[in-house]
């Protein structure tokens, strides 16, 4: 699934894994919370209200969202036309268990 926005004359499109659709389609509320997060982060006024950090280690392409109890595993393709690529979404402790099979 793909979404794009156009704001501000800035756009961003965000791109789903398998995975993380697949957590997404059970937890509607999540995926809102992380759009939200996500346009927030990229165009909003407070991006700084955002508990986002990038992943120590040989994963230091990737970051994280906190959403509750969740995680939500991104990595940002393109710096023109920003391209989101949500990777995984979980629980905490199962997200970074599944970040071992990410390339």
């Amino acid at each position: 699934m793909e979404k794009t926005r156009q704001e501000r004359s800035f756009s961003y499109e965000l791109q789903y894994t398998k995975a993380a659709e697949k957590f997404f389609v059970s937890h509607e509320k999540i995926r809102k919370q992380y759009e939200k997060a996500i346009k927030e982060l990229l165009i909003g006024d407070h991006p700084e209200k955002i508990d986002v950090k990038r992943i120590k280690g040989r994963k230091a392409v990737y970051f994280r969202i906190k959403l509750g109890g969740y995680r939500v595993v991104y990595t940002i393709i393109n710096n023109t036309i920003v391209v989101v690529n949500t990777l995984l979404a979980g629980p905490r402790g199962d997200v970074y268990k599944k970040m071992d099979g990410l390339k």
